[in-house]
């Protein structure tokens, strides 16, 4: 699964990569943003959605809400789907034909087992670039007709680096893929289901971090920081 992540590029940096990457006007007046070290559920995600034509960025709550469901609370439990059974799954069906988006990420936390412990690990692209997690999202509405947009990330079988890890990893698109998997006049789904697959193990790395992740109240650069062995952490929480 994956249950937390990052946006740390600076401003500036992040609007020159958008504005190559997609067809989106106007970044900076959609564009509210500060870097995060430790995105979690139930937090907004920066976000980007098209309509066929042109693409849009803007925020969605991390955890899906089912168009069918009475208790906004299910969306905590809903945080991750898996890539296998998407288009079987009724949650799922109608927005993995036609509400498909991307996270906006350079990186995410997973748990490795360590005995009766687990230690978190920060995993990255080598480059360190900007990538793209596939996702869906939905369209709530409230008894109260209160409107509430929430996605989920979709996840595939792990590659050889996130195995020694985790059974499963977040859907990191390939570049050529992303613009098709936003369009929602691709319904093809064995065709969308094919672009669903585990990452090039040798254009990633992973590395044990501070335990300080493990709280979703600590978002700031020690996040992400190298754990060094037999030295005091800080007992830091922000």
């Amino acid at each position: 699964m994956c249950g937390r992540f990052v946006l740390t590029l600076d401003y500036n940096m992040l609007v020159d990569i958008l504005k190559g990457r997609f067809d989106i006007e106007n970044i900076k007046s959609q564009l509210d943003y500060i870097p995060r070290y430790n995105i979690a559920p139930s937090q907004q995600v920066l976000s980007v959605i098209s309509n066929g034509i042109n693409e849009r960025i803007g925020y969605l709550k991390w955890g899906f809400i089912p168009s069918w469901s009475k208790d906004v609370k299910f969306n905590y439990k809903m945080i991750n789907a898996r890539s296998e059974t998407i288009d079987n799954r009724p949650a799922y069906r109608k927005s993995f034909i036609s509400r498909r988006c991307l996270i906006l990420s350079n990186g995410f936390y997973e748990w490795k087992k360590d005995g009766t412990n687990k230690k978190p690990m920060f995993i990255t692209l080598k480059n360190k670039n900007l990538f793209c997690m596939a996702r869906l999202y939905n369209i709530y509405y409230t008894e109260k007709k209160e409107k509430i947009s929430t996605c989920t990330i979709l996840t595939t079988s792990p590659n050889e680096l996130i195995s020694s890890i985790h059974n499963r990893m977040p859907v990191i698109l390939n570049k050529k893929d992303e613009k098709n998997w936003l369009n929602p006049q691709i319904k093809d789904s064995i065709y969308l289901k094919s672009l669903l697959q585990p990452y090039k193990t040798d254009e990633m790395q992973a590395i044990e971090v501070s335990s300080l992740v493990n709280s979703p109240k600590n978002d700031n650069p020690l996040c992400t920081n190298r754990f060094v062995h037999n030295l005091i952490q800080p007992l830091i929480n922000f």
